[in-house]
């Protein structure tokens, strides 16, 4: 048997394009930037936000076991946004397709509404993942790049990346978007995440203090929160481990 024909077994004909689109786009998407990342931490750029990766052949274990999870993550992906289009559930969405059927300046509003909104269902994930009873089935997939690179934002156990995934599609559910706003809020995201790996920081040294800095999560606390477990959960800003006494209390 094939590979095509086991996938054609696996997913009907109707579902395997947005299968095949969607683990591309994810999965391109996340090494072009991974990679970028990952390129200017090895030369140096920014400032170092922890120790050194691990040398020689642990820093090669250390790629191949992120890039292995980030590939599961990447079909995981792939497979929710097959039964997404694949199935008809889509016209359950609020996923509108003609620009013109919202208001002047929605395009650009839902984009940064789906980011906050995003944040939020983030946070509350991220806080149940680190629970006693999910931690080490789960999560502690992703916590062993105790240091890690710009291909750790990838890396999660199936049931991780399916609970990730998910946020995305409860936010269609509620919030109308062009698929082209999707992709624009999808891309934010990732560069974001991958960003918050890579161990290296671009922002300013007193960003922290910044008026508007200071709502803005980075590099160096989503680092701390991979050397320590603990502290700093949110992805985009920092104002849910503010109100909620789980922000570094270093950087409060």
């Amino acid at each position: 048997m094939t590979p095509q024909n086991l996938l054609h077994l696996l997913l009907p004909g109707p579902v395997l394009a947005p299968f095949v689109y969607g683990a591309l786009l994810y999965g391109v998407r996340y090494l072009v930037m991974a990679l970028a990342l990952y390129g200017l931490a090895r030369r140096g750029w920014g400032r170092a936000v922890d120790a050194a990766y691990p040398a020689g052949d642990d820093r090669a274990a250390h790629l191949r076991r992120e890039l292995g999870h980030a590939v599961g993550t990447v079909l995981v992906f792939g497979l929710v946004n097959a039964v997404l289009f694949g199935t008809g559930l889509v016209r359950h969405t609020q996923l509108y397709f003609r620009i013109d059927s919202a208001p002047a300046g929605w395009f650009a509003l839902s984009v940064v509404l789906a980011l906050v909104l995003h944040d939020a269902l983030f946070y509350a994930l991220h806080r149940l993942m680190h629970t006693r009873a999910l931690y080490r089935r789960t999560h502690l997939t992703h916590h062993r790049s105790v240091r890690p690179t710009a291909f750790a934002a990838y890396s999660f156990h199936p049931w991780e990346a399916l609970a990730e995934a998910l946020l995305v599609v409860a936010i269609l559910f509620v919030l109308p978007m062009h698929p082209l706003a999707l992709l624009a809020f999808q891309t934010v995201s990732t560069l974001i995440n991958v960003y918050g790996h890579c161990g290296r920081e671009f922002y300013p040294p007193d960003w922290h203090r910044h008026p508007i800095g200071r709502w803005i999560n980075t590099s160096t606390l989503h680092a701390h929160h991979h050397a320590t477990g603990r502290d700093n959960y949110g992805l985009y800003f920092t104002w849910w481990d503010r109100w909620f006494g789980s922000a570094d209390p270093a950087r409060r």
